[in-house]
C-alpha cells in the first residue's frame, strides 16, 4: 500500500528516522529552497500561505499526489504511540477498521469552541465562514452550530485517511474557505491574525467529521522534534549500559555461582493465604482513596479469578510491610524523596513474587473473561508482543510489567529485587524510569533459563490498549463483543480523562462499562 505522511514545515528539520514520513516545504514560493518538495509547483497556491499556513501544502498535495493512504503532520507535532512515531504497519492495520485517524481532541478552557475562537481571533470571521456554509452546503449547518457550542477542538489540521476521503474533504473546506476569503480585508490584519484561514480550518474539520459515514479513531498527538524519535531509542540504551555497569558487582557474584542464596533478610508474614495461590495488585493510597476506574478494574479481576485457587490480597502503603522488607536504604531513601511511588511499585512486584510466587496484575488492568487455570500451573509467565507498541525501552514487547506470574523464589524475581537494592545501595538518584527493564534486560542477556521460560510464554496477538483507545467512542454491542475477543487482559490509564457521554450525548464504551 502506498502510504504518506507529508510534513510540514518551514525550516530545515532533522532527519526524520523513517522514509514513509516527507518533509514539505509550505509557503515556498519566492523562499530559500530547503531542498524538500514544496508547495509551488504544479497546481499550487503557494503565495496564499501567510493566510493559509499548512493549507497551502494540504492543497498541493490534494491537486497534486496520488497515492492510498495520506496523513498531514507538522515539523514540531506529529502521532505518537509510547513516544514514537506511528509506523506504517499500525497505520494500515488501524485503518482496516477506522478509515479517519486524527489527533486526540482538546478540551477548551472556554464556555464553547465559539467562545474560545472569539477570545483569540476575530469572531466576525466565524460568523462569515457560518454564512458561506448556509449559502453552499446548509446540510451542515446544523453540524457547525453543534460544533461550536461544544468543548472540543482538533488543533493543526493533522489527520491521516484514505486518499479518496481525503480529496472528499478539500474539495469541501477550500469551496468554504476560498469564499470566506473574498468576504474578509486580510490585508487589514496583523502577521497573527492573517493566518484566520489555518484558524477557520482546524474549527471546520470537526464539523465536517460529524457528516462523515466513516468510522474514526484517535490517536495521541505531541509536540516533538525529529531528533527525539533518533534519541529515543538511543537513549534507552545507553541508560541500560550505565544500569548493567552499576549492578555488575551483583552480576559477578552470580557468574560465580555465590548467589545461591538471597540477599532476602526472613520476614514472617501473617497471612498464609488460605493455602491458595495468590493474586497481587497495589494501590498505595487504599481502598477509601480509589477512583472510580481502579475500584472497577480490581473487581473486574477478583470476578474473573478461579476462586478456589486463588486468594486477591490489595497492597497498600498502610500494610506492604506486612508483605516485603525492602532494605533500610529502599525506606530511607523513599521516605526522602529520592524514590518515587511508581518505582516503589517495581521493588514491591519483585520481592512480592519472590517471597511468595503468584499473579502480579497491574491495578489499571481490565479483565474481560476468565482468569485460565492453566496460567498459574506455568513456572513463568507474561505478556508478551511481537509487535512492541513503541521503542521507549529496552523491553521491546519480550515482557510486560502490566501482568506477571512466577513460581514462589523464582531467580528472574531474585535477581530483579536482589538488583533493585543494589541499586539503591550505591545510587540516590533514579536514572531510568523503566530501571526494572534494564534489570530484567540483564537477566535476558545473563541467565538462559530465563530468556527460555520468557520465550516459552509465546506472543499475544491481542491489542491490551485498544479499550483504552476506545474508551470515549460510542457504545455498541458489537465493540464490547470486539473487545471481549480481542483481549483477556486491557491496560487502562486512570488520569486519561474517560467520558461517560460523547459530545453527542450518547453513552460511550466507558460509560458502558464504568456507568454506575
Amino acid at each position: 500500500m502506498d502510504t504518506r505522511i507529508y510534513v510540514m514545515t518551514h525550516k530545515k528539520i532533522d532527519k526524520i528516522p523513517d522514509a514513509m514520513y516527507i518533509p514539505m516545504q509550505v509557503g515556498k514560493k519566492g523562499k530559500e529552497d530547503l531542498g524538500y518538495p514544496g508547495d509551488d509547483t504544479k497546481d499550487h497556491i503557494s503565495e496564499k500561505n501567510p493566510y493559509y499556513c499548512e493549507l497551502t501544502g494540504i492543497y498541493w498535495i490534494w491537486k497534486n499526489v496520488g497515492c492510498d493512504v495520506i496523513g498531514i503532520c507538522h515539523y514540531r507535532r506529529y502521532f505518537v504511540k509510547e513516544e514514537q512515531l506511528l509506523r506504517q504497519d499500525y497505520i494500515e492495520k488501524t485503518m482496516q477498521k477506522y478509515p479517519i485517524i486524527v489527533p486526540n481532541s482538546s478540551c477548551v478552557k472556554d464556555a464553547s469552541a465559539y467562545e474560545h475562537y472569539a477570545k483569540r481571533h476575530y469572531a466576525k470571521d466565524l460568523d462569515v465562514c457560518r454564512e458561506v456554509i448556509a449559502e453552499k452546503y446548509p446540510e451542515y449547518l446544523a453540524a457547525f452550530d453543534y460544533a461550536m457550542e461544544t468543548i472540543l477542538v482538533s488543533v493543526g489540521n493533522m489527520w491521516i485517511t484514505r486518499k479518496n476521503i481525503f480529496d472528499r474533504y478539500c474539495e469541501w473546506l477550500f469551496d468554504i474557505l476560498f469564499e470566506t476569503e473574498k468576504r474578509l480585508h486580510l490585508e487589514e490584519y496583523d502577521d497573527y491574525q492573517k493566518r484566520v484561514m489555518g484558524f477557520l480550518a482546524e474549527r471546520l474539520f470537526r464539523v465536517w467529521l460529524l457528516m462523515q459515514p466513516e468510522a474514526v479513531t484517535e490517536e495521541k498527538m505531541e509536540l516533538m522534534d525529529s531528533s527525539d524519535f533518533l534519541n529515543t531509542p538511543k537513549r534507552a540504551a545507553l541508560l541500560y549500559q550505565y544500569v548493567r555497569l552499576k549492578i555488575d558487582p551483583l552480576l559477578q557474584l552470580y557468574r560465580k555461582g555465590a548467589m545461591k542464596g538471597t540477599l532476602a533478610q526472613p520476614l514472617t508474614c501473617p497471612d498464609d493465604f488460605g493455602g491458595r495461590i495468590p493474586v497481587f495488585v497495589c494501590w498505595w493510597p487504599g481502598e477509601e482513596e480509589m477512583p472510580e476506574l481502579i475500584g472497577s478494574c480490581i473487581r473486574s479481576l477478583k470476578e474473573n479469578l478461579p476462586k478456589d485457587q486463588t486468594e486477591f490480597r490489595l497492597i497498600t502503603l498502610e500494610n506492604c510491610l506486612n508483605y516485603a522488607a525492602f532494605t533500610e536504604s529502599v525506606i530511607q531513601k523513599f521516605n526522602e524523596g529520592k524514590i518515587p511511588e511508581a518505582h516503589l511499585l517495581d521493588l514491591l512486584r519483585a520481592e512480592l513474587l519472590f517471597r511468595y510466587g503468584g499473579l502480579w496484575v497491574d491495578a489499571a488492568c481490565y479483565v474481560t473473561g476468565t482468569v485460565e487455570r492453566e496460567l498459574f500451573r506455568q513456572k513463568l509467565y507474561t505478556l508478551r508482543f511481537q509487535t512492541p507498541s513503541g521503542d521507549h525501552n529496552i523491553a521491546g514487547g519480550r515482557w510486560s510489567n502490566h501482568l506477571w506470574y512466577a513460581g514462589k523464589g523464582h531467580k528472574l524475581f531474585q535477581f530483579l529485587m536482589e538488583g533493585l537494592w543494589y541499586y539503591w545501595e550505591v545510587e540516590d538518584k533514579l536514572v531510568d524510569d523503566h530501571l526494572a527493564d534494564d534489570l530484567i534486560q540483564a537477566a535476558w542477556e545473563e541467565f538462559p533459563e530465563i530468556r527460555n521460560e520468557l520465550e516459552q510464554c509465546g506472543y499475544r496477538e491481542g491489542n491490551i490498549f485498544l479499550m483504552h483507545s476506545w474508551m470515549n467512542r460510542n457504545y455498541t454491542p458489537e465493540r464490547i463483543e470486539k473487545l471481549q475477543k480481542e483481549s483477556r487482559f486491557y491496560q487502562l490509564d486512570y488520569q486519561a480523562g474517560y467520558r461517560k457521554k460523547n459530545m453527542a450525548g450518547e453513552k460511550t464504551i466507558y460509560g458502558h462499562l464504568f456507568g454506575t
